[in-house]
């Protein structure tokens, strides 16, 4: 048989492929040996994502929204109004609480006027008694010694019982100034009873003031922390609940939490710097520190727990989620929390 005669095209193309194929088996083996230098130096995952806190707002009285002041997305500082809603019914509230503390402050001045009033009274009948007690002692003089003129005949009988009169007149004026004092003094115990309950009931009604005050407070929604506000569902005049959630508020703090294999925990350098690479920026490095280990596996959170006890046993291997905090950095803003992250450090020596 003839043997096919190999061209000189033919020959170049065998070289061309021999060549790209010796290049491909070194590429190869470079990146194994690379692969295996590193693996043997460094401790990685890719199960590991960006972390922020989600806040529900949510509102704590019932009414109508006022106004919106957000939009989808956008950054809030803390204490910045999101939500206003119609405050015209709790400032109804206020204004009758308002009247009820002064009406019952009224009351009070009332009843300690009174207590004045019938103290004033008391000092008078005092002044009053003084001098009956004065006409009385006066009187007594001159009905002794009547008396004592009428047994040696010096004075008449007339003149002795119009000083007896005089005398019994004015012990019996005594007795009565006496008497309306007793009753001017429990009239003024009557009055003061009034106004402690008056006092205590002005503390009530400032108390209930105070708490339409705080109930109108909250027709201001704010913004618990700074971050950035997530989907706006809500619209002026919707009618909303005491307790509805109107937007979720997503914290400038954020952190990485990775999930590293078991057999690997033992490798982690904590005083070490962790290098974090996310799926949406290649070409950005960031860098972060071990901060915490999670005290159980994230199988141990889970509702339905495994039991190993029961049935078969296949041995799963076991990770554990770390936390790791970011250093700042200018590209640090574009994280997002669930953006998956890619992680690696030395390994312990």
């Amino acid at each position: 048989m003839a043997t096919k005669q190999v061209t000189k095209g033919e020959m170049r193309m065998n070289r061309t492929l021999s060549v790209l194929a010796w290049i491909f088996i070194l590429i190869g083996f470079g990146t194994m040996c690379w692969f295996y230098f590193f693996s043997s130096s460094h401790v990685s995952t890719n199960d590991a994502q960006v972390r922020q806190y989600i806040t529900p707002v949510s509102s704590k009285v019932s009414g109508f929204i006022d106004k919106i002041n957000f939009e989808e997305n956008q950054f809030v500082h803390k204490g910045d109004t999101l939500v206003v809603i119609d405050n015209r019914e709790f400032k109804n509230k206020v204004d009758i609480a308002e009247a009820n503390l002064e009406s019952t402050a009224q009351s009070v001045a009332t009843y300690e006027t009174a207590v004045d009033t019938k103290a004033s009274n008391v000092n008078i009948i005092d002044a009053n008694i003084e001098a009956a007690k004065i006409e009385v002692w006066r009187t007594e003089k001159d009905y002794v010694r009547f008396r004592n003129l009428v047994k040696e005949d010096a004075a008449t009988l007339q003149q002795f019982e119009e000083v007896e009169a005089k005398y019994k007149q004015a012990n019996a004026s005594l007795s009565a100034l006496q008497q309306e004092r007793l009753s001017v003094n429990i009239g003024t115990n009557a009055e003061q009873t009034k106004v402690a309950p008056a006092k205590t009931q002005i503390l009530q009604r400032e108390a209930q003031l105070n708490d339409a005050k705080l109930t109108m407070s909250y027709i201001y929604v704010i913004a618990p922390y700074d971050g950035w506000v997530g989907t706006k569902n809500i619209q002026v005049g919707q009618l909303i609940k005491e307790g509805q959630a109107l937007v979720q508020v997503v914290s400038k703090e954020k952190w990485i939490v990775a999930n590293f294999k078991e057999t690997q925990l033992g490798e982690i350098d904590v005083n070490k710097d962790i290098k974090i690479v996310a799926d949406a920026y290649s070409d950005i490095k960031f860098i972060g520190r071990v901060e915490s280990l999670s005290p159980a596996s994230g199988s141990e959170f889970s509702l339905v727990k495994p039991d190993n006890a029961t049935g078969n046993f296949v041995k799963i291997e076991q990770r554990f989620p770390v936390k790791i905090i970011l250093k700042n950095t200018k590209d640090l803003d574009k994280l997002r929390t669930g953006m998956n992250v890619s992680i690696s450090t030395e390994k312990l020596e």
